[in-house]
């Protein structure tokens, strides 16, 4: 089992208007405390991706949180450190950002600019690009669209029948109590979570 993450670019840095509010926004939509570079020294080899488009730039998001590192920048690097024997796969999707309009016509364009200049090899796939909400795949074509992978985090549905305090998004506080179950039950080859270094 290799392990992935998901909203893999919130170890990042939040951009500087939003440090005021940083105690509202981490502990609902920060689901890494390590930055990508760092999760590619530990292995991850499968990398979740939110984006928008805010200030005429591409950006990790998630939620009310909108991170600082440049996205095609870390692409590029994350390509530089996928071999044969170790390919890399993320999955790049377009968040339902609180900040800015959604626009799927750009996203489309993103997804097309990065299958033609960074997925060329074949150790750096993009799978299942989609648009948060309509749940609508890109077909862009030439891309991974299926993997052997379980993703076990916090989401609405899970929590629909627990008690009161797992119906608050707290992505921590369900790895803490999961992912050791999660990692030692994982019948695939990758495996997303929340706070993969937590179980």
């Amino acid at each position: 089992m290799k392990l992935g993450t998901h909203n893999s670019a919130t170890g990042g840095r939040l951009v500087w208007w939003l440090h005021p509010i940083s105690w509202v926004i981490n502990p609902t939509s920060k689901c890494q405390d390590k930055s990508i570079d760092e999760q590619l020294e530990d292995g991850v080899k499968l990398f979740n991706l939110q984006v928008a488009y805010i200030g005429g730039k591409w950006r990790f998001t998630h939620g009310l949180a909108v991170y600082k590192e440049d996205v095609f920048e870390t692409l590029a690097m994350m390509k530089a450190c996928a071999t044969k024997e170790e390919p890399i796969y993320f999955q790049l999707y377009l968040d339902k950002c609180f900040w800015c309009k959604r626009d799927e016509v750009a996203f489309i364009e993103l997804a097309a600019t990065i299958k033609a200049e960074l997925l060329k090899d074949g150790i750096f796939m993009m799978f299942d690009p989609w648009i948060e909400c309509t749940r609508e795949y890109l077909k862009i074509g030439n891309v991974l669209e299926k993997i052997s992978l379980e993703e076990h985090y916090w989401t609405t549905a899970w929590s629909k029948d627990k008690s009161w305090i797992d119906k608050i998004p707290l992505p921590k506080r369900h790895a803490k109590m999961f992912n050791a179950k999660y990692k030692s039950e994982c019948k695939s080859e990758y495996l997303m979570l929340d706070f993969y270094n937590y179980g």
